[in-house]
Formats: structure tokens, C-alpha cells, sequence
């Protein structure tokens, strides 16, 4: 069975990428896989930015059978681009580094206490499983490019735009190779 785009018919499910419940009567996205524990098919649900940010491919084989009335194309933009930058879908907030013990996936390096580090999230068997961090600097090394505001954004509503003006500053700041 193909995925899906439909109004949800309850508020019981939750969104599988920012785990925050579909309201009843939103737009939701439904990726089907096979049933990992017996026969058939179940259904993953994610609110559409959620799936335009975090499953690309799906989302954009399912544009077309969109039903009427539903604007898919500033998403469907979004998703083109987490396809031509394969590592943007894992980008999954920003925030200040509660310590100065992880290390960043890019550069290697520890990122310090109270520094801006991107969460990075990896999608295996069915879920998003935590997946470290990387410096903000180091955006362009691992991403490719530092176009993430929107998609930081959606994934960390909490960040004031005073705190989004220093992670921009943060982002373009590259920091040097190791």
C-alpha cells in the first residue's frame, strides 16, 4: 500500500520524529512499512513538516497523490533539499551544550559547555535513535551547507530570535580544520 496524506482521525498518534501528538483534523503524513512484528503493513505518522524534514523520500513519492487543498510545495522544497544534501534529514534541533564531555561527529573534537552543537538524530529500524552532536561551526564540513535555520527552527520552537542571531552567527563561523 502507497504512503499517505490524510486529516488524522484522532489526536492518538504521535509524531515519530519530534514525538509530539498529531492533532485530530491535521494533515498528517503516513509512511507505510512492512510490519516488522508479523504480517501486513503498519503506518509511521509524522506531522508534514516533520516528514518533509526527516523523510525526504517517502515524502516526495507521495506529493503527487496529495489530496486538494493541501499546500505541499514549500515542503516539497524542503525535502528536495534534504536530498541534495544527504546528512541534512538528521539535523534535529540546536542548543547550548549542557557540559563539555561530547564530541563533535565532524570535527572530532569536544564541543565546550555552553556552546552552540547541532543534534543529530539517525532513522533505523522504524525510529529516530539519538545520534551525537556537532559544532555549530561545523555545519558546512558535515552538512554541506548552512542553510538549517527553518529546519532548527521547527525542531527547537523553544529558541527566541536572539538565541536564533547567535546560532546564525555561530553557523557561519566555520571553525577550523582539526
Amino acid at each position: 500500500m502507497p504512503h499517505v496524506i490524510e486529516p488524522a482521525s484522532s489526536g492518538r498518534a504521535k509524531c515519530r520524529s519530534c514525538d509530539q501528538p498529531i492533532a485530530k483534523g491535521d494533515w498528517r503524513f503516513g509512511e507505510r512499512q512492512p510490519n516488522a512484528f508479523g504480517d501486513g503493513e503498519m503506518t509511521l505518522w509524522f506531522h508534514l513538516p516533520c516528514a518533509a524534514y526527516s523523510r525526504p523520500e517517502p515524502f516526495l513519492e507521495t506529493q503527487g497523490a496529495a489530496p486538494a487543498g493541501v499546500a505541499l510545495e514549500p515542503l516539497a522544497t524542503a525535502a528536495r533539499f534534504g536530498i541534495e544534501h544527504r546528512r541534512v534529514p538528521r539535523l534535529h534541533g540546536a542548543e547550548r551544550a549542557a557540559s563539555g564531555r561530547a564530541h563533535c561527529r565532524s570535527c572530532r573534537e569536544l564541543i565546550a559547555k555552553d556552546e552552540w552543537r547541532l543534534a543529530l538524530v539517525f532513522f533505523e529500524e522504524y525510529r529516530f535513535n539519538p545520534g551525537g552532536y556537532i559544532h555549530a561551526g561545523c555545519a558546512q564540513a558535515y552538512f554541506e551547507t548552512t542553510d538549517l535555520l527553518d529546519r532548527i527552527r521547527h525542531f527547537s520552537p523553544e529558541l527566541q530570535e536572539p538565541e536564533l542571531a547567535e546560532l546564525t552567527a555561530a553557523l557561519s563561523a566555520a571553525r577550523p580544520p582539526p
